[in-house]
């Protein structure tokens, strides 16, 4: 063997060990700093977006249970008595409902508010909040801080369990909840969470995106808080729309049952089946959902009494 040969061939291998080292920490650093894993558009995209609508538009910031949560509100001239609350799922921002927030159908019957979430978008993205009761607070809180007579709260996959929440917990103030793929239903998740246990493992965490991290936080003890309120339920006297489709493998279709099994006091239910569709039919079916909203809003003009 040539006397040169062997430092060139140790010069190469350090250089390939190197690659090997720094390759995951490259990628590791791209993922984590990759401003479109937040799932959510630039303050100045969304304006750019809702220029053509020509509605009155706020996004702002508001401190709640310690969090800086940021959220969205469109309208048409004066405020309404009643605002619209869009919950986005997980993971998920504002964004999951920008359409809807322009919709003339919509804004001619209530405002429209929406937000991010704690941990996700633009609300201390990153920091997770587990607790299905603290989302709520959150909800709450910016329902007092908006300040209108009444509500209707519409929350897609994770964000249902968060509107049903509020409106166990503020039952005069909602006048109808709409749950889109919601998942609802403590015995359609799964009771061992091993695989989740292992995604949160920090070495693991660390090489997910941001946002799935945030998820798979929030998701962890969901069973748990969904059975805290099972006995709750009675509580809805307000009208309540559950839409969903068949083939959802991420949240089962199973959940429309629950709900039709557990909300009896409900002032009506409202069901849309879609047949052969999947979890994400809040935007391949958004005009469908616009006109159950409607039907929901539409419904619930007055304020139904309710149990102390």
């Amino acid at each position: 063997m040539s006397p040169h040969r062997k430092p060139r061939f140790r010069r190469w291998s350090l250089r390939i060990l190197l690659i090997v080292i720094l390759l995951p920490v490259i990628a590791l650093a791209i993922v984590r700093s990759a401003g479109w894993l937040r799932m959510r558009k630039t303050d100045r995209e969304i304006q750019a977006f809702l220029g053509p609508y020509q509605v009155n538009a706020v996004n702002d910031t508001l401190k709640l249970r310690g969090r800086d949560i940021v959220y969205l509100k469109t309208g048409k001239g004066e405020q309404k008595k009643s605002a619209l609350i869009l919950v986005h799922g997980s993971p998920g921002s504002l964004d999951a409902f920008l359409d809807y927030m322009v919709d003339t159908a919509l804004l001619s019957r209530a405002d429209i508010i929406t937000y991010d979430r704690p941990g996700f978008g633009n609300s201390a993205f990153g920091i997770a909040e587990p607790s299905l009761s603290a989302q709520a607070d959150i909800l709450i809180g910016l329902m007092k801080a908006m300040g209108y007579d009444s509500y209707w709260l519409a929350g897609h996959s994770y964000g249902a369990p968060v509107i049903v929440h509020a409106a166990i917990r503020e039952p005069r103030k909602v006048k109808g909840i709409c749950l889109i793929a919601g998942s609802v239903s403590p015995e359609l998740e799964p009771e061992s969470t091993v695989w989740r246990k292992w995604i949160d493992l920090p070495l693991v965490r660390d090489l997910l995106p941001v946002s799935m991290r945030v998820s798979n936080e929030e998701l962890m003890s969901i069973r748990q808080d969904l059975i805290m309120i099972e006995d709750d339920w009675d509580r809805l006297r307000m009208p309540v729309s559950v839409i969903h489709g068949t083939k959802d493998v991420l949240v089962p279709f199973e959940n429309m049952q629950y709900v039709l099994d557990r909300a009896t006091t409900a002032d009506t239910i409202f069901t849309k089946v879609f047949e052969g569709e999947s979890h994400f039919i809040l935007w391949t079916h958004e005009q469908q959902i616009v006109e159950e909203l409607v039907k929901l809003i539409d419904s619930g003009s007055e304020q139904f009494p309710v149990s102390s």
